[in-house]
């Protein structure tokens, strides 16, 4: 049985650290528990916490997020994990659906292999939203 469930993993270990997230940045239609909205979420200009390794110096460590580009399938962004470690070309990274298995694992991945890029959260990020929600109503939602 398949289950895309390793962002929403990401967010509960986040939420768990003290990071305060929101479940959907406001009046965007994706949840962070898809992998797609953390990359969204991370470029966003007040969050801008996506890095490509070895752009400008850049290394992963532990507690940066990693965003898989097809590494378990043939989609764009499929697969992220919290980095535990980085020694050389491999990163130790802990993950949620391992595999598409529907099980949580910590596993050696190659660096240089299906890797779109990190987010590293910055200690000093705080959710904040200060305009007009505007909540998004499904198409099936307003035919009820």
């Amino acid at each position: 049985m398949e289950s895309n469930w390793c962002a929403a993993f990401v967010y509960h270990c986040c939420m768990q650290a003290g990071i305060i997230l929101p479940i959907r940045y406001p009046n965007h239609s994706y949840r962070l528990a898809g992998v797609g909205a953390w990359l969204d979420w991370a470029q966003l200009p007040e969050t801008n916490f996506l890095y490509q390794d070895g752009y400008q110096g850049f290394k992963p460590k532990r507690g940066d997020i990693v965003i898989f580009e097809k590494l378990l399938s043939d989609n764009s962004h499929d697969h992220i994990g919290i980095v535990l470690a980085c020694e050389g070309n491999r990163l130790l990274v802990a993950e949620g659906n391992k595999d598409n298995k529907n099980f949580s694992s910590v596993v050696y991945r190659n660096r240089e292999h299906c890797i779109y890029g990190y987010i590293r959260i910055d200690n000093s990020y705080q959710f904040h939203f200060d305009g007009e929600y505007i909540p998004i109503v499904s198409k099936l939602s307003k035919k009820l």
